[in-house]
């Protein structure tokens, strides 16, 4: 009987912090790359956002300033030109699916940023560095799994411009 009691607490305490953390993940807001590259540059940083900025991803949102993406944008009935429309934005920059939340500190002018894989960063900004990363993660912080699924949310085959995806191949240019 104890031994069923002390699982019932931790299944219940278990489903208890599971639920906090995806209610926080549901409220993070997107924060921008200012706020993730101070930690996450130079030697210290683990030359992270240099290698960031060397990424297609640094310049996804430029893509929709260039003459294909406006005639792909009036082949497609857009409304908008493809810098300002949702339908792009939400590949093109980071936190502008329908419905997320951002913070003036995010640009969609940086493209597809940090929190495109590791999830919107205000409630983890703070929390997730050496020694904190479990405390981050609580705090709604994506890590690595080596899963494409966040990757195929844009590169699939509803993009007007898709060429394919290998995750593994792939991977291997914005590997940090």
């Amino acid at each position: 009987m104890k031994k069923f009691a002390l699982l019932t607490i931790t299944l219940f305490s278990l489903f208890l912090i599971s639920g906090f953390t995806v209610e926080i993940t549901a409220q993070n807001k997107f924060v921008g790359v200012k706020s993730c590259a101070p930690c996450h540059k130079g030697e210290k940083g683990g030359m992270i956002h240099e290698n960031w900025l060397k990424t297609k991803h640094a310049d996804a949102y430029k893509t929709l300033l260039n003459e294909q993406s406006k005639e792909i944008a009036k082949k497609l009935g857009l409304k908008k030109p493809p810098h300002e429309a949702d339908e792009c934005l939400m590949c093109h920059a980071t936190g502008y699916f329908k419905g997320e939340q951002r913070m003036p500190s995010n640009k969609k002018e940086d493209g597809v940023t940090c929190e495109a894989c590791h999830g919107a960063g205000s409630a983890y900004r703070t929390s997730h560095g050496k020694g904190k990363k479990e405390e981050g993660i609580k705090k709604g912080l994506v890590r690595g799994t080596n899963d494409p699924k966040r990757c195929t949310n844009c590169h699939n085959s509803d993009s007007p411009t898709y060429k394919g995806f290998n995750y593994k191949k792939d991977w291997e240019k914005i590997k940090h």
